[in-house]
Parts: structure tokens; C-alpha cells; sequence
């Protein structure tokens, strides 16, 4: 088994959303025997990421004890985000409180509603940020579409946070390509998105078949 790194990496799971389009909390949906949100935190342990937040909104409490139960540490927000990135952005501050990050630190974003997240593309994006350290954000990609999760160093934080009102996360990595290092990966399994009943059942169909 290869060493810890010297820096430290940590997850952050953004679930402040409604999940409209779904009906239901979907991290919530049970997908081969365990809940969506139980295989994205597995995922991540299995990938070796010891500090694994879950930001979640006050509208899906229920989901806190899940997460706990499954090995992450829970920010329960007192009231609902205007977007994600406002979700992200308490979630970063929670880690900051909490670990102290450095700059040389990195964390990752990953998506909750990602059920088909591979341990080995979260260890081929952290084993890419070792060995080019030059490029302190890192995509996994697909026929040459970017996927998740995404790799940032924490030197990037502040500049986020500084970010006009309604910019996202997408919006900053383009503006930083020449720090991006984009990582060809054999899965479509990044493309993946749980949005829609329709994605639901045929994730369900995949699992089973």
C-alpha cells in the first residue's frame, strides 16, 4: 500500500439542494442494497480520504445520522443555501474551523447525487496532483468530457469565495486552465448524474444487470 501523503485531502459532499426533478431526497434512494449517499461516502473511504464532510440542508436532516453511520462528519445548516456554491463555501469554512487546511492541502468536490463514484479515479486524480504539482485542479474526463469529482488545492478557497454573486465552481475552473490538469479516465460512470426518475431507473437496471 503506498504512503499517506504529505498534504491532507478532504471531501466535500454538497447536499443543500431540493432534489425537484427527483420528487424525493435522492441520496436517499436505495441503489444495490444501500442508499446512494452510503456508496458515495464508501467510495471515498475506500479511496483513502479520512475527512469526509457532508454539507446538507435543514429540509434533509434525515440524512445526517445516515452519514455519520457511514463514516463522515455532518455540517447541519440552520437554513437553506441560494446555490451550491453557497453550500460549498460553508462547508469550506466548517473544514477550516475544524483542520486548519494549508495551502499545500487539497480537497474534493464530489457530488452527492454520484452513485457510480470509483475509488480509482479518486486515487488516479490524487496520485495525478502528486506527481504534477504545477496543476493545482484536477478533472477526470471522458471521450473528452469533464466529470466528477474535481480535485482543488486549497490555495484556490479565497478565490472562490471572491467570486461575484452567481458564479459557480465550472465558471472558475475555466478561468484557471492553465492550473487545470484534466485526466483521461476508461468510465463513463463520471459523466453520471442521479436528476431525474428517469436516471433512477436506469442506474436501477445497470446495478441489476
Amino acid at each position: 500500500m503506498p504512503p499517506e501523503p504529505i498534504q491532507r485531502t478532504y471531501a466535500v459532499i454538497p447536499a443543500g439542494g431540493k432534489s425537484v426533478r427527483m420528487g424525493r431526497p435522492k441520496l436517499a434512494l436505495p441503489l444495490g442494497g444501500r442508499i446512494v449517499l452510503e456508496r458515495v461516502i464508501g467510495a471515498l473511504c475506500q479511496a483513502r480520504i479520512k475527512h469526509i464532510l457532508l454539507v446538507v440542508g435543514p429540509h434533509v436532516a434525515e440524512l445526517a445520522p445516515l452519514a455519520e453511520a457511514a463514516g463522515a462528519d455532518v455540517l447541519l445548516l440552520a437554513e437553506e443555501t441560494a446555490d451550491m456554491r453557497a453550500t460549498i463555501e460553508y462547508g469550506l469554512h466548517w473544514l477550516e474551523e475544524h483542520f486548519h487546511p494549508g495551502p499545500e492541502d487539497d480537497w474534493l468536490l464530489v457530488p452527492g447525487d454520484h452513485p457510480t463514484l470509483d475509488p480509482a479515479v479518486v486515487r488516479q486524480l490524487l496520485e495525478t496532483r502528486a506527481a504534477d504539482p504545477t496543476h493545482s485542479l484536477v478533472v477526470p474526463t471522458f471521450e473528452g468530457r469533464r466529470g466528477h469529482p474535481t480535485l482543488i488545492g486549497w490555495k484556490h478557497v479565497a478565490r472562490i469565495r471572491a467570486l461575484p454573486i452567481g458564479q459557480g465552481l465550472n465558471t472558475y475552473l475555466r478561468q484557471h486552465a492553465a492550473e487545470t490538469r484534466e485526466v483521461a479516465v476508461p468510465s463513463a460512470d463520471i459523466l453520471c448524474d442521479l436528476d431525474t426518475p428517469e436516471d433512477y431507473e436506469r442506474l436501477q437496471r445497470s446495478w441489476s444487470g
